[in-house]
């Protein structure tokens, strides 16, 4: 969204819920997107994206803007609410991870669909922390900014994240024969 905009829609948002339906229509897909990626559950995704538009409707008043964007705050309170949802329910760590829809995929072939769902299958078997970092950055396609943002830290320490990230899931995918199923070669 269109930073200007985003702006001037949170400011009318803090006065009118109308004002904040602009908002929810545009930002909804994407953050159920991303919680739907983590949990793989629609109704767990559903819901989890349900508290992080409520708790954003009823704390607008007190957003203001310190370098990062009103999404990158609902990023972050969904990022809150998932943790807070594994913490509760630490026995859903371990379900299985579907693809995640989005308009894009439905207009990618057969082949780039089968693709995406060895990476996240691939993902699925990382640590939380590394999970998190590669689904915002590119699955979710946010700034390095955004996303530091969201995870609470440094930008440095994000790039220190994303590293490790991408190294660990570059060795997954060797070790667990992925690459095979991708016919890619890494070095």
């Amino acid at each position: 969204m269109d930073p200007t905009l985003e702006r001037g829609l949170v400011e009318k948002a803090k006065e009118s819920l109308k004002a904040f339906d602009q908002l929810y229509e545009y930002y909804l897909p994407r953050i159920f997107g991303f919680v739907y990626n983590r949990t793989g559950n629609k109704e767990i995704a559903e819901d989890i994206t349900s508290q992080t538009f409520m708790k954003a409707m009823t704390k607008i008043k007190t957003f203001t803007y310190k370098g990062f964007t009103f999404g990158a705050w609902l990023y972050r309170i969904a990022h809150n609410n998932l943790i807070d949802f594994y913490r509760k329910n630490p026995h859903q760590v371990d379900i299985e991870m579907n693809r995640l829809e989005s308009d894009e995929n439905v207009h990618n072939d057969a082949e780039q669909a089968e693709k995406q769902e060895i990476i996240l299958d691939a993902i699925r078997h990382l640590p939380e922390q590394y999970q998190q970092v590669l689904t915002l950055k590119y699955f979710e396609e946010l700034t390095n900014e955004e996303i530091a943002d969201i995870l609470g830290c440094k930008k440095a320490t994000l790039a220190v994240k994303l590293h490790r990230s991408l190294k660990a899931l570059k060795k997954i995918m060797k070790k667990d024969g992925f690459l095979k199923l991708l016919h890619l070669h890494m070095k």
